[in-house]
């Protein structure tokens, strides 16, 4: 059994795939992929089709790569999935993707979808070696860590990479020995100009400076890929202990890194721009900074907390309902069980009142407490989501602009109310 048949039973048979969707453009990479699975095929016990793609983007040449997959899989005896896609449409609807992009979406799709209908258990697509290390690269530029560093996975659960240990000399000289024939995929839609650039120019220069570059690059993105486990466990531990829920992470910890925020936001779209920019202002003083993660999230970086709240949040502006009560034994009874200050009983009538925001520089004197405290600080000290926070107001008296009350968390040690009152008034916020 030659080289690369080996490399695809091992990876094929450590994933326990007994069945695969071979994505075929009828390039060398994929050919000797499709072609190495049958061989392997009745000695691993493994069930293989083929699924193709037409994108009619290069008009002629398009159906002849999709003829000669036609014809391949006719000759090994492989079922054939046959994919037509109008690009041009898709995009019409799908505005600011470019032409790699919505390719990639449309058939990881319709592979995701075919495999799943016909019952395989994986799609396998021919990314090699030098495509891993070119990646890798990429991402390098780009300012990535680890994770990034890593490369491709070999497999995710839904789409497998048996040939990322071979390099694609090996797949060229496989293909020699074997007789198979390929043609020269000018559509490679992965291969923009960036990923041409080193593939042309920058490493056969780093290779003649250094001889074996490409080898030691290869050896770099395996170590990368083993680490960059140990790496997400780690974030994994800390984000268990720094987020109260998933929608807050505590940026006060020594432990925060952009790492960290990087994999807290990007499920909301954050990306490791927005990561960097965030990082970088844990710890100034200022009030609060947003950033805006996608259409529906966005992110508000507070004195000690990230939290991440909806791009388009409600107007309902809070309302307190104001009901009369005559002072007697059940009164005074609800007014000591009142313990979670979602209301407040006052000895005047809403005319000595008015709510309104908290502004800075707001104190009032707890009730229970000596002293005054910033109506800042109280908020704070309450851990609300964003949500909550952002309906919290304060209850002023008229007269001479006292705070009364912090709606739902403190109410002040003035303007209590005794049982020689005729009437009491409770107060209740209403959020609309």
């Amino acid at each position: 059994m030659r080289k690369i048949e080996r490399e695809v039973e091992s990876v094929l048979m450590a994933a326990r795939v007994r069945s695969v969707l071979v994505a075929v453009s009828g390039g060398a990479d994929s050919v000797a992929l499709l072609l190495a699975c049958v061989r392997i095929s009745r000695s691993a016990g493994l069930h293989v089709e083929c699924v193709n793609c037409n994108f009619h983007l290069r008009g002629e040449e398009s159906d002849r790569d999709s003829l000669f997959v036609a014809d391949l899989c006719s000759r090994l005896g492989v079922k054939l999935h046959t994919l037509d896609y109008d690009v041009a449409g898709y995009m019409k609807s799908h505005p600011g993707e470019s032409i790699e992009m919505a390719c990639r979406n449309l058939r990881y799709a319709d592979f995701m979808r075919i495999a799943s209908e016909s019952g395989l258990d994986r799609v396998a697509v021919a990314h090699n070696s030098d495509d891993d290390i070119e990646t890798m690269l990429l991402n390098m530029l780009r300012g990535a860590g680890v994770r990034g560093m890593k490369g491709m996975d070999i497999d995710n659960g839904h789409v497998i990479r048996p040939l990322l240990g071979v390099t694609r000399r090996e797949i060229e000289e496989y293909l020699a020995e074997t007789g198979e024939t390929f043609i020269t995929d000018s559509s490679n839609l992965h291969d923009d100009y960036r990923r041409n650039y080193l593939r042309l120019e920058i490493i056969p220069l780093l290779e003649n400076r250094w001889p074996g570059a490409r080898k030691a690059l290869g050896k770099t993105v395996t170590i990368l890929k083993e680490e960059a486990g140990i790496v997400e466990n780690h974030y994994r531990t800390v984000s268990e202990r720094l987020c109260p829920d998933t929608t807050t992470l505590l940026v006060g910890s020594p432990d925060v890194t952009t790492g960290l925020i990087l994999r807290f936001i990007e499920r909301f779209g954050g990306n490791s721009a927005m990561a960097a920019e965030i990082m970088e202002c844990v710890g100034k003083d200022f009030k609060e900074r947003t950033w805006l993660l996608s259409d529906s999230h966005k992110a508000i970086l507070e004195r000690d907390r990230l939290i991440i709240t909806d791009s388009v949040e409600g107007s309902g502006e809070p309302e307190i309902r104001w009901i009369k009560m005559e002072m007697n034994e059940t009164a005074m009874k609800e007014v000591k069980s009142n313990r979670n200050h979602t209301a407040i009983y006052l000895p005047d009538d809403s005319s000595a009142y008015e709510l309104r925001r908290p502004m800075t520089g707001d104190r009032m004197a707890p009730l229970g407490m000596r002293g005054t405290r910033l109506v800042s600080d109280i908020i704070s000290d309450a851990r609300l989501d964003r949500k909550r926070k952002d309906s919290v107001r304060v209850l002023v008296r008229k007269s001479d602009a006292e705070i009364i009350w912090v709606t739902g968390l403190k109410r002040s040690r003035h303007d209590l109310v005794s049982s020689d009152l005729r009437h009491l008034w409770k107060a209740e916020l209403i959020t609309n």
